[in-house]
């Protein structure tokens, strides 16, 4: 089994790469968030990989994320859809978007090309239930993205790194009250003002 694939990318094209792994050339099914957040051909790059063996061959299905990655291998395990399907999804549809799609039970408004009502139906039934890891890394990783935002704009606007530090945890509780980064920014520079 191939779980990780480190090297320069050869070539790529829409929905792949290969990627040169010390002279040898590994063709790798990506979905478009991944290829779209992928270098240029010579670049480094380190892939994720989900290795799907058939009787008569071997499909390589590779992230720039673990997180990714885990909804790829949740998505394969819903009855009636493969590697190709779950490719589909997370091609059409953020890793986000997509988890809270499944948590709410509001998959099938998203109208993602070749997942029918049918179908996103089965995705939620299967899965609401087990996506409570990763939507708990995606909670934390917007908080932090949000926080460091926070942050850097603070500083840019002046503030020395020893204030923005003094008022962070009440920067954090702004974050989990607060839905946009806006809101968050203004609410921030209310506190740190005080």
């Amino acid at each position: 089994m191939i779980y990780l694939l480190r090297g320069a990318i050869a070539c790529k094209e829409i929905g792949t790469v290969v990627i040169d792994v010390n002279g040898v050339g590994y063709g790798v099914t990506v979905p478009l968030s991944t290829y779209y957040d992928l270098g240029a051909v010579g670049e480094e790059v380190e892939l994720k990989i989900h290795t799907s063996q058939r009787e008569n061959s071997i499909e390589l299905f590779g992230f720039l994320t673990e997180a990714e990655k885990k909804l790829f291998e949740k998505l394969i395990g819903v009855s009636g859809i493969g590697p190709k399907a779950a490719t589909n999804v997370l091609s059409n549809i953020s890793t986000s978007e997509l988890v809270r799609s499944i948590v709410s039970g509001d998959l099938a408004q998203k109208k993602i090309r070749g997942i029918g009502t049918k179908t996103a139906t089965k995705i939620v039934n299967e899965l609401k239930d087990k996506l409570d890891d990763l939507a708990a890394d995606e909670e934390s990783s917007i908080s932090n993205t949000m926080l460091n935002d926070t942050i850097s704009a603070l500083l840019n606007l002046g503030y020395t790194r020893a204030e923005v530090k003094k008022k962070t945890p009440e920067i954090k509780k702004i974050i989990e009250v607060s839905g946009s980064i806006e809101n968050v920014l203004r609410d921030s520079l209310k506190v740190i003002r005080n």
